[in-house]
């Protein structure tokens, strides 16, 4: 693979996105219970105003509980977004250098003298999003790295290398169907 270099300084929204998809990974399953949950109260909600049977307020309950949780779980991850800013080692606006190449991923913050390096095929997961790569180095940890700072060949290239390295642990869209 040719070498991937890419200057960089994460804003907000790109730090926003990648916590709101772990969120997402985090709860995955209660988000979906909670999407069927709705999907039922609506479908049982017009079905009771069409006279098809008297309308159990229990079900109303259970999707309003829920609703409640997601507002609350949504609230929880902007608290935490918010708290992280204060902190004064926080990573938003410093400027990275992450560099791909010899299926090495090597990143470097300079204000914060962080240097570090690891195997792609060592790294605990990666996920493509629409505008971001996501390198999970441990369950809990992970770099960012916008598309907005790569070439298309070189996205294509990294997702390449993060496919033939990575196997199972990189999840994309835009790879080609099994």
């Amino acid at each position: 693979m040719k070498r991937i270099e890419a200057e960089f300084s994460l804003s907000l929204g790109e730090f926003r996105m990648a916590s709101y998809y772990g969120l997402f990974l985090r709860h995955r399953r209660a988000l979906q219970i909670l999407f069927g949950v709705l999907l039922f109260a609506l479908a049982y909600y017009f079905g009771a105003v069409l006279g098809l049977g008297a309308p159990n307020p229990l079900v109303f309950l259970l999707a309003g509980a829920y609703l409640v949780w997601v507002l609350l779980l949504f609230a929880g991850t902007e608290w935490d977004i918010r708290r992280y800013l204060r902190t004064p080692q926080n990573l938003i606006g410093c400027k990275y250098k992450v560099t791909v190449d010899d299926h090495r991923l090597r990143i470097e913050i300079p204000e914060r003298e962080i240097r570090d390096s690891y195997n792609l095929h060592k790294l605990a997961c990666c996920f493509e999003l629409n505008a971001l790569f996501l390198f999970y180095t441990t369950p809990q940890d992970v770099y960012i790295l916008p598309k907005r700072v790569l070439h298309a060949g070189e996205v294509e290239a990294l997702r390449a290398e993060l496919a033939a390295d990575l196997k199972e642990g990189f999840s994309s869209r835009f790879l080609p169907k099994k």
